[in-house]
């Protein structure tokens, strides 16, 4: 079986200099994604539709990884990433403290 590991082959992208802007190329990769968006007066922690998001994503993830890993030609496993998260607003102008606005992906 092979053995896959992301998180060795793309360390380099995450190793972004704290002193320096540096500019870095992403390869182009599959990934799940679920957007949405928080209601007013909630934040990550505190929103169902999140939390259910979160849960969606991971058991989508583990079922692709196990069904990669037991199929019968070419199985392949490998490690889950970290789950990444985008957060913008429809205006453009992010503020931490209104997380009303908050966007998700």
């Amino acid at each position: 079986m092979k053995h896959l590991d992301l998180r060795k082959e793309v360390r380099p992208l995450y190793r972004a200099s704290a002193r320096k802007v540096e500019w870095i190329r992403v390869p182009k990769y599959k990934y799940l994604m679920i957007d949405g968006e928080l209601k007013p007066k909630q934040a990550p922690a505190s929103s169902p539709q999140f939390q259910e998001a979160i849960g969606a994503l991971y058991g989508a993830a583990f079922t692709l990884k196990f069904m990669s890993k037991l199929r019968k030609r070419n199985p392949i496993d490998y490690p889950l990433m970290a789950l990444e998260g985008l957060w913008w607003t429809s205006s453009g102008r992010f503020d931490l403290s209104k997380k009303r606005a908050w966007k998700w992906g």
